[in-house]
């Protein structure tokens, strides 16, 4: 029996579309031979859903898709599709089979997803017992996503002994160094079904989601048959040889997998492709400011949307430095973008004479110490005129703060925080690092000096980052303890950590949550997403 595992990009709430997609991919595998053909979890309906599922008027348009899709799908071939199905005023997480121009049989979810970013609980109805269904002689069992992952779960009761084959049909987003435990889960849930295991997986990204792809065929002896590769469309075609009795995966095509960092740039460049194109935005603006973020940044959206649809621009101060200038321009020429000069030493005059006297006439407060007030008006213009122009040209603004600047609030709410998408928000500033130096061995687009240079903000004279955050290779490690992990106090300084910069870091977390509410979607890559996966009370009178 022969396997068609379809990796597709479909797009939430579009299901005329996304059935189109299907159609396409079911006739080529029709075409190649293939008996059954299995596409991702929700695929119809795009994953997640959210809401949408909850509206009368969406699902009647999913079930008249799915009568439509009946008729378009291949007749000779089974189909195995991801929807949404509402039975007895309940919903379902759903996996409908077609066959021969109807619908034959349908599986529901059974163990329901709660992440921060979808929690089915709410909106689906769980399944009880898995769906087994006899094609061809070959007995199929039915899973989807995370009903596979629980080898003790009621998912597995009657599989054992039962099932020629289990198939999990998946919407598993991309996670930094995930990937070796999934092949792990498909192993362990085919030797629990006594079964080889198909996985497939959606590709592509979904606001701040990016789906993978990855798509597997296990033996139950744990063995890898076939691997589809990472973020790519595309089939997997996969053999079952019953010549023997026994169920036996034949070896089909292994594609590598890319190594850490290619993987997170990979991430982030689909994840920005995708919500550009499927917003429908004709391009997006980065403000170059001839440092490593918005470098990477720039180098980031030329590769996802091409030279042509990314502007620059650079707002120099009478702080900048040549340096720093010379490098922004210095990018736009490499990259092959235009970049506008838009210096805002005018602007900053005019909005200083304006607040000299209002504050001078100020005679109910005392003002803070430091220059604040100064530094983040110069922010705050260049968010203003980043803006403008987005407003004029419709282009995007692409934010460039980093997951390191987002933990500790060493942002600037209106300032560098303005932007429609927020593409780094979830990278460490390390990490930005070893992504500008992966990137710049495919080809030197990133200025050397912008990566060697000791990262400031230029907003006061001779300022770096380091007057106010901790090196950023003592910061991100206590940042991955404390957000990712979890650990407090006691755990971190366990390590031999400084107390006084773990509770100094741990503090400014605390304190900044209020700022990451604000900000823009931006592509996850962590198991911990600051303002979505982990979201802490603004008024907060905990403190360790």
């Amino acid at each position: 029996m022969k396997f068609a595992l379809v990796q597709m990009n479909p797009t939430v709430g579009a299901v005329g579309d996304n059935a189109a997609q299907m159609v396409r991919w079911a006739q080529e595998a029709a075409a190649d031979g293939a008996d059954v053909v299995v596409f991702p979890e929700l695929a119809l309906c795009g994953y997640p859903p959210d809401d949408l599922v909850l509206q009368s008027r969406f699902m009647t348009a999913v079930e008249a898709e799915v009568e439509r899709l009946a008729k378009k799908l291949p007749p000779t071939v089974l189909a195995i599709i991801g929807a949404p199905r509402r039975d007895k005023g309940a919903l379902y997480n759903a996996a409908w089979l077609f066959h021969g121009g109807q619908p034959v049989a349908v599986a529901t979810k059974m163990r329901l997803a709660h992440y921060g970013f979808f929690d089915e609980r709410g909106l689906f109805k769980p399944g009880t017992t898995p769906l087994i269904f006899e094609f061809g002689g070959t007995r199929l069992a039915v899973h989807i996503g995370e009903d596979s992952w629980w080898p003790e779960g009621q998912a597995f009761q009657g599989l054992p002994g039962c099932c020629d084959m289990l198939i999990n049909l998946s919407a598993a987003p991309y996670g930094h160094g995930r990937e070796s435990k999934r092949e792990e889960m498909v192993r362990k849930a085919a030797a629990a079904a006594e079964a080889p295991m198909l996985f497939t997986n959606l590709v592509g990204g979904q606001d701040e989601l990016v789906f993978d792809g990855g798509g597997l065929a296990v033996g139950n002896d744990g063995a890898i048959a076939a691997r589809a590769g990472l973020f790519d469309e595309g089939m997997l075609r996969v053999e079952l040889d019953r010549s023997s009795g026994v169920g036996e995966l034949m070896a089909g095509r292994l594609d590598p997998m890319p190594d850490a960092i290619e993987g997170v740039y990979t991430a982030l460049k689909i994840g920005l492709r995708d919500y550009v194109d499927k917003n429908k935005f004709p391009g997006v603006i980065v403000a170059l400011s001839g440092g490593i973020d918005s470098a990477l940044v720039a180098a980031i959206a030329v590769d996802a949307l091409g030279p042509k649809r990314v502007f620059g621009v650079t707002l120099p101060s009478v702080i900048t430095s040549q340096e720093t200038l010379g490098d922004a321009l210095d990018m736009a020429k490499r990259l092959g973008i235009p970049c506008l000069q838009i210096p805002i030493a005018p602007a900053v005059d005019v909005f200083s004479e304006l607040l000299g006297p209002a504050c001078a006439a100020v005679d109910w407060a005392a003002p803070l110490p430091g220059t604040g007030m100064d530094e983040n008006l110069q922010a705050r213009i260049r968010g203003v005129i980043m803006m403008a122009l987005s407003n004029r040209y419709g282009h995007m603004v692409v934010a460039t703060g980093n997951k390191s600047e987002m933990a500790t609030g060493y942002t600037t709410l209106y300032g560098d925080m303005a932007g429609g998408f927020a593409l780094i928000k979830d990278v460490p500033k390390t990490m930005v690092f070893d992504l500008a130096r992966w990137r710049n061995q495919r080809g030197e687009v990133i200025p050397p000096l912008t990566i060697s240079r000791p990262p400031s903000a230029e907003l006061k004279p001779g300022q770096l980052d380091s007057d106010s955050l901790p090196p950023y290779d003592v910061l991100d490690p206590i940042l991955e303890r404390y957000i990712e992990q979890q650990q407090g106090v006691r755990d971190i300084l366990a390590d031999g950590a400084d107390e006084a910069v773990v509770r100094r870091v741990i503090q400014m977390v605390d304190r900044s949550e209020y700022k990451r509410r604000q900000g823009a979607p931006g592509v996850v890559i962590t198991p911990k997403v600051l303002d979505r996966d982990r979201r802490m009370p603004i008024t907060n009178g905990f403190h360790e």
